[in-house]
C-alpha cells in the first residue's frame, strides 16, 4: 500500500464516541463525560490536568497536582455506533449520558 492508499483508510476510520467515566480514586469523585471522539477527549484532559489547565474543576487538577496521574481511572462506559445515513449524533450522546447520570448519580458532568 503506498502513503496515499494509507492517508485515505486513516480518514475514513471512525474513532469511538460515547460516555466515558472519569474517577478520582483519592476522593472517590466521579465525573461523566460524553464525546464525539472518546480517545481525543481522554488526551485532552490528561494533558489539560498535567500543564494545570483544568480550572473548571478545582477538586480534580488540585488532586492531579498534588498526586499524579495515577490517582485517575479513566474508562468507557458506552459506545455508540455509527450508521451510515446519519452525520450528527449529538441527540443520542446526550440521552446515553442522561441514563448514565441515573447509574452514577453522585457524579459530576466533564466537558473536556
Amino acid at each position: 500500500m503506498n502513503k496515499k492508499q494509507l492517508r485515505a483508510l486513516y480518514e475514513e476510520q471512525k474513532p469511538p464516541m460515547g460516555v466515558f467515566l472519569l474517577v478520582n480514586t483519592s476522593t472517590s469523585q466521579e465525573y461523566l463525560g460524553v464525546s464525539k471522539n472518546i480517545q481525543a477527549s481522554k488526551n485532552s484532559l490528561f494533558f489539560r490536568l498535567s500543564v494545570g489547565a483544568l480550572a473548571n474543576y478545582p477538586e480534580l487538577q488540585d488532586s492531579y497536582t498534588k498526586k499524579g496521574p495515577t490517582i485517575l481511572e479513566f474508562s468507557v462506559l458506552e459506545e455508540l455506533e455509527y450508521q451510515e445515513d446519519r452525520e450528527d449524533y449529538r441527540a443520542e450522546l446526550e440521552t446515553l449520558l442522561s441514563m448514565m447520570k441515573q447509574t452514577y448519580t453522585q457524579a459530576k458532568e466533564i466537558h473536556v
